[in-house]
Order: structure tokens, then sequence, then C-alpha cells
């Protein structure tokens, strides 16, 4: 059994996905794939093409456009080639010099670090878990699951397959436009969305009318909180919401539901059926059958945490989101949960850097839709970096984000700068791109 067979026994008759408004049946689909395979056959429209010392083919896949990254991955199903997506703008490409017998895919992470790792799958480490995910997700064979962004985000990726295991559909957008997300739900009869919280908070600014066809909202990558469900549920009343903790390297960890949230973004639930959880030395550890090729399991990805007595287990960031400030460890996720609970803010990152010597706590923001348009339009410094993001603005102290934040923070807590952006920067994963982020801060 492959992804492709998935396509391949459903009914040929039913829409696969709808990409940008056009609609492709599963037969269409399978057409697509069995062209595309020809041309990987014959070693044409590959970006790299390797061969490891055991003669296992394998297909570096660098489109921009979400149905080619989805037919070539396919077409590398039913060609026996291993494939491997990577982000479209990625500056550097992984080395590939060995690849375990078993693996039928690969995903490329750069993690904190921006250097590429690449994490190689069995078709079982996955499709196992699809009858489990789908169940706490919602996700069925009648479900029609709107997506956004690259298939090189594994998270997207796993959920189109999870998607085709079920003979359901995908509503996929490449581009990031929340408004005509907001219409494209409504006119396609969407009734499940999966969006990382920094996207699907945008919804409730853009959606004009309560839609109650939305009965399943999965999101994951970072944290979302109670008073975020209660916006979802102004415009969502009957959706189910589910946020996920997970990794690259270990699938599904843990997930939480609405109705159990609390005000503490940092909560991420309890683990899913079959997975164990543990803390040691404030690490978090994960024992799960469904982990990448050559991972050995209790495995930990550096992320720290801790359980509640109630079994319930809180992220409270990577172990490089602790710092050490006058002797006292402060948490820079902390920091961001902090600013992202006041209502001028959508999303925050903090990072730790040194300025004349010191070492201090520089925050970026972006802001909320509602204030966003009143910071461009008062503006007073408006800079362009390479990375293509303005700096909007520079708050002075007595700004009343700084006045508001200190009513949340310990002093040691606060940063020295606040900077407002026009957008944030992600990875491909949807996480904010501190590595970007610094680059900003360097070049300011």
């Amino acid at each position: 059994m492959d992804y492709f067979e998935l396509v391949k026994r459903a009914e040929p008759g039913k829409i696969a996905i709808i990409e940008d408004g056009t609609s492709y049946t599963y037969g269409e689909l399978s057409r697509l794939v069995f062209a595309m395979a020809e041309s990987i056959l014959k070693k044409h429209k590959c970006n790299m093409y390797i061969k490891n010392l055991q003669g296992k083919g394998v297909l570096l896949i660098k489109e921009n456009s979400i149905l080619k990254q989805l037919t070539a991955f396919l077409a590398c199903n039913a060609s026996g080639i291993v494939p491997i997506i990577v982000p479209s703008d990625a500056m550097k490409l992984p080395e590939i010099n060995y690849v375990p017998e078993n693996a039928c895919m690969a995903a490329m992470t750069s993690g904190t670090t921006g250097i590429p790792k690449v994490l190689y799958r069995t078709y079982k480490s996955w499709a196992v878990f699809f009858p489990v995910q789908n169940r706490i997700f919602g996700i069925n064979g009648e479900s029609v699951l709107f997506v956004h962004g690259s298939l090189a985000f594994t998270g997207n990726l796993n959920l189109y397959m999870a998607q085709f295991y079920v003979g359901g559909t995908i509503v996929a957008e490449n581009k990031f436009n929340p408004k005509r997300w907001a219409d494209i739900i409504k006119n396609k009869n969407v009734n499940a969305i999966y969006l990382i919280p920094s996207k699907l908070m945008l919804l409730p600014s853009v959606t004009k009318e309560i839609n109650y066809n939305i009965k399943s909202v999965i999101s994951g990558s970072q944290s979302l909180g109670l008073s975020g469900c209660r916006k979802l549920k102004e415009i969502f009343p009957m959706a189910d919401i589910t946020l996920y903790y997970g990794a690259s390297e270990l699938n599904y960890i843990t997930y939480v539901k609405d109705r159990d949230m609390t005000e503490d973004k940092k909560l991420i639930g309890k683990p899913f059926p079959g997975v164990k959880v543990f803390i040691n030395n404030g690490n978090i550890y994960v024992d799960s059958q469904y982990h990448a090729e050559g991972i050995s399991c209790p495995y930990t990805v550096s992320d720290k945490g801790y359980m509640d007595k109630d079994g319930r287990f809180y992220f409270d960031g990577r172990s490089d989101d602790i710092v050490l400030i006058h002797g006292r460890k402060v948490s820079l996720i902390n920091i961001e949960n902090g600013l992202e609970s006041l209502e001028e803010v959508h999303e925050a990152a903090v990072i730790f850097v040194e300025e004349n010597g010191k070492q201090i706590l520089a925050a970026f923001i972006d802001m909320e839709y509602n204030f966003r348009n009143n910071v461009i339009a008062n503006n007073y410094n408006n800079e362009k970096h390479k990375a293509g993001i303005y700096i909007l603005k520079k708050l002075a102290s007595n700004d009343k984000i700084f006045t508001s934040l200190r009513k949340r923070l310990a002093h040691y807590e606060m940063p020295c700068k606040i900077i407002v952006l026009s957008e944030m920067p992600h990875n491909e994963s949807g996480k904010k791109d501190k590595i970007k982020i610094q680059g900003i801060y360097q070049k300011k």
C-alpha cells in the first residue's frame, strides 16, 4: 500500500482537491499522477535525482503550486521513488547519502538552526495513525477540508493524505489572502478548516456572517487559548476546535479541545491514544511507534514542558527559548504569550540579542487587523529589509502596549524594545522564523 493507492481506490467522480477555485476529481488527479510518473521515470521535470548505494531513487520536489507538489509526490509513490518536498524559497538543499530501505517519503525540516535536515518515513508510520487522528479531528468521507500553504510543511501533507485515506475533499489555496479564504470557505461548502493559529485568527476579522456549516477546526504548531476559541466560536458556532502539539520527528503527540482550554496558552492537553508522554528534567519525552526512521523512543526534540496534577501537559518552549537574565531564567514563550494577550497584538516573537555589549530582550509584533491600518497611517519609520518585511514603527517606552505589558510580566521579563512589523515572518511549517527576525534586528 502507498499514498497513491488512497487516490486510486476512491470514487473516480468525486472531487479530490479544489486548488485556487479549480476542481479535480479523484479520477483526474490519478491521470495527472500517471503523466507525472512517466516524466519522472524519464528524468524530466526533476530538480534533482539521486541514487543511493542501495539503488533507491530520491526526488527533491521544488514547486510553487500545491497541485504540482501533490502530483509529483504521488507520482513518486507510483514509481517507487522517495519524494522530498522542499520549500520553494529554500536557499540550502540537503545532501542525500543514505535512504532507509523501508522509506516511502521524506520531509525536509530546518528546525531552529536553518540547517536542512531530512526525516524519512515509512507508509505505516503515518497511515496506521490516520484512523486515530481523523477521529480526534472529526474528519470523515464527507469532510471538505480547507487548507492553506505548501506541502513542504508536513502538517499540511499529513492531513492531505489522511483526507484521501477516507475519500474526502481538500480545498487548497496557494496565496495568502484571508478575505478570499473566507469567501472560498463559504462558497465551496467547506465543513472543516486546518490553519495554524496566526492564520486562523485572521478569519474572525474578514468573515462577514456566521457559518453554521463548519463542524471541525484543527490547529497546531503554536498556542491558541480560550479567548481565541471564543472568537472562532462567534463565527463558527457549531465547530469542534482541536489544538494539537506535534513534531516532524514524532507525528502528533497531545491535543486539547476548545471545551477544555483555559487562558493559559501553554496548555497542549493530553496524549493522543497510543502515545505515551512524560517529563524528564523539564524536557517533554515521547514514546510512540509513529515516528521518523532512525529514531529510538522515548525521544525528545528538546521541547520544554511540565504536567499538572490532572495529567495535562504544557509547552514551555524549546531549550533555546529559556534565557538567563540577571541570574533569573526567563521564558521567551511567556513574554510572547503576554504580548499576544493584548488586544492590539496579533502575533509576537521575542529574541535575546546583544547590543552595546549588553544582552537584551527585543520583541517584534504584528498588529491585529483593526489596529494595523492606524499604525500604517501614522508610522514615522518605514524601513524595508531584504526579507521583504517592513518595520512600521518602533514603540516608545510610554506606548500603551508597553504600559499594558508591564501589568502582565515581571520587570525582568520586559523587553527593552518593541518593534512593529508589517508582517511576522514564518517558515514553511508556519512557525515564527526567528532566524529572519534576527536578520531584521541586525540590519535595523
